[in-house]
């Protein structure tokens, strides 16, 4: 690729107010993945969160952690991020 676009497209890329959030994602050096509406990249957090819900949540905590860790709220939550989306109320 010519040295002149590839400049230019690195400059574009480092003006974009969205370039610091590829931080946040686990993605092989060099790689460029444009597929984020079928498996986007995978977020740092999600591993660590994962493994909280699994070891904590679910194993040492049980049952307890419907209010201990507001699963019981979960379904407002989502809806009340989702409903602009859909058109729907947030309640």
């Amino acid at each position: 690729m010519d040295n002149l676009y590839l400049d230019w497209a690195l400059q574009q890329d480092a003006k974009d107010p969205l370039y610091d959030y590829r931080s946040h994602f686990a993605l092989p050096d060099n790689v460029i993945y444009l597929d984020g509406n079928s498996l986007g990249p995978l977020p740092k957090a999600v591993p660590d969160r994962i493994s909280a819900t699994v070891h904590q949540e679910w194993g040492t905590d049980l049952i307890t952690s419907w209010n201990k860790a507001g699963w019981i709220d979960l379904p407002q939550i989502v809806g009340q991020k989702i409903a602009p989306l859909i058109g729907a109320e947030p309640d």
